[in-house]
């Protein structure tokens, strides 16, 4: 519920400013690079403990952003854990998503984008410790959860803007907390 009171919360900021422009309408594209902690919970696993995993996060959306500033975005992200040497890969999640958002633009070149989606994530495990039903797949469980993603971007050209995005949301097998680097390019 915390999500509908920020978004609502967001979208009267932006009726009642005079300050907020249009938004840039048309395709962007927007790599991503970070840092995520996974928490996967103990039900998850069978040595029965909690795992917190810090991981490198890389990925990339595309969105379409209407000239209202409504936007309507799919994307890809993969994050794991591994070492230079030894290529350790002990936990990777992968997501697709689909998500809506809003991108507000101020007249000083920043931009605010609120987003909720649903991915559909795949959570992988070198060492077969996840629980599964299935004996064959031990290694890898699958599910679809619900997200919101917060982004903040400065504008550094008319096509160019440079970010940080944030998340932090319990998925069916824990939770997932990222903070990216973000750059968007209009195409």
């Amino acid at each position: 519920m915390k999500i509908k009171s920020v978004l609502i919360s967001l979208l009267l900021l932006q009726a009642a400013s005079t300050s907020v422009v249009l938004a840039a309408e048309g395709f962007q594209i927007s790599p991503r690079i970070g840092k995520s902690t996974l928490q996967i919970d103990a039900d998850q696993l069978k040595d029965n403990q909690l795992h917190e995993v810090e991981t490198l996060l890389t990925g990339v959306r595309m969105a379409y952003v209407s000239p209202i500033g409504l936007m309507v975005e799919g994307g890809y992200s993969s994050q794991g854990n591994w070492d230079w040497f030894g290529t350790v890969d002990r936990y990777r999640l992968t997501e697709y998503s689909l998500a809506v958002g809003y991108q507000f633009e101020t007249q000083h070149g920043f931009r605010v984008i609120p987003k909720v989606g649903r991915t559909h994530w795949d959570l992988y495990s070198k060492e077969n410790t996840l629980l599964h039903p299935d004996a064959d797949r031990t290694n890898t469980i699958r599910d679809y959860d619900d997200f919101w993603e917060l982004t903040l971007q400065k504008k550094i050209s008319d096509t160019v803007a440079l970010g940080v995005s944030y998340k932090d949301n319990p998925y069916k097998f824990g939770n997932v907390r990222s903070i990216a680097f973000t750059a968007s390019f209009g195409l």
